[in-house]
C-alpha cells in the first residue's frame, strides 16, 4: 500500500482492508532513526481472493486525504520498470505469477522460534534470500509467524514439505 498518510496506523489499515477479508498482517515500516513512518505499509490477507477484491476496491481510492496505491507485493526489481517475469498467471496453482523467487508465509510458529531455526528448516530445499519474524512495535515480542524467500522451485519444495511441519512444538 503506498502513498499513505503519516497518520494512517496499523488498526486504521486493519478497519479497511478488514472489509474484504481477513487481514493476517500489516506492516508499517518506519525510519530508523526518527521512527516516523516511511508512507507504505504491507497488508497481509487470508486468501488471494481477498486480496485481489481489496486491491480492486482500493487501488486509488482515499484515504485519510490521501490517494493510496494498492497492489501485490513484489520481491525488490520485480515491481514497476523491473525485468520482465517468465510465465504467465494462465492455471492459478502455486507461483502463477512466474516469479523467481517466492516469499513464503509461514504461519503459526511459537513465539519462542528464532529466525536461525527457520532458516535452517527452510535451508533443507535450498538458498533462503531472506527471512524476517515481524515484531509487535510495542513490546518487540514475536508476532507468531514469519516470510521466508526462496527460489520459486525450492520455495514449492519446501511448502510441500513443511505444511503442517511441527517447529518448536507447533504444527
Amino acid at each position: 500500500v503506498g502513498n499513505l498518510s503519516y497518520d494512517t496506523d496499523e488498526q486504521r489499515l486493519r478497519e479497511e482492508f478488514g472489509n474484504f477479508g481477513t487481514v493476517m498482517d500489516v506492516f508499517l515500516p518506519t525510519e530508523r532513526h526518527t521512527g516516523r513512518p516511511r508512507g507504505f505499509g504491507f497488508v497481509t490477507m487470508s486468501t488471494q481472493a481477498a486480496a485481489q477484491e481489496a486491491i480492486s476496491k482500493m487501488d486509488q481510492s482515499q484515504l485519510d486525504s490521501r490517494t493510496i496505491r494498492v497492489n501485490e507485493s513484489k520481491p525488490r526489481g520485480e515491481g514497476f520498470g523491473g525485468p520482465p517475469r517468465d510465465g504467465g498467471g494462465a492455471g492459478g496453482g502455486f507461483n502463477a505469477a512466474g516469479n523467481s523467487d517466492v516469499k513464503l508465509y509461514v504461519g503459526n510458529l511459537s513465539y519462542d522460534t528464532q529466525e536461525q531455526s527457520l532458516r535452517e528448516l527452510f535451508e533443507q530445499y535450498g538458498a533462503v534470500t531472506d527471512c524476517f519474524l515481524p515484531t509487535d512495535r510495542e513490546t518487540g515480542r514475536p508476532r507468531g509467524f514469519a516470510f521466508v524467500t526462496l527460489s520459486a522451485a525450492d520455495a514449492e519444495k519446501a511448502c510441500n514439505s513443511c505444511n503442517g511441519y511441527e517447529l518448536d512444538g507447533r504444527p
